[in-house]
């Protein structure tokens, strides 16, 4: 009976092994695409403001070359 117990607690474990390992990657997958998005979302920024060309400033309004 001890060799069934056994066969069982090392089976439960690969299986919850296998769980843990299935999450993280779930995980890092959905960070990966989050952080593929925001990319994205960056460069179409960018896209946008070179194609508007520079923009003339507003008296009074000065550019902070820090920012």
């Amino acid at each position: 009976m001890s060799d069934i117990n056994s066969i069982s607690a090392f089976k439960q474990a690969q299986v919850q092994t296998e769980v843990v390992f299935a999450v993280a990657r779930k995980t890092l997958e959905q960070a990966r695409n989050e952080g593929d998005a925001a990319v994205a979302l960056l460069q179409t920024a960018v896209d946008l403001q070179r194609k508007a060309g520079p923009q003339p400033l507003a008296p009074g309004q000065s550019i902070n070359l820090l920012a």
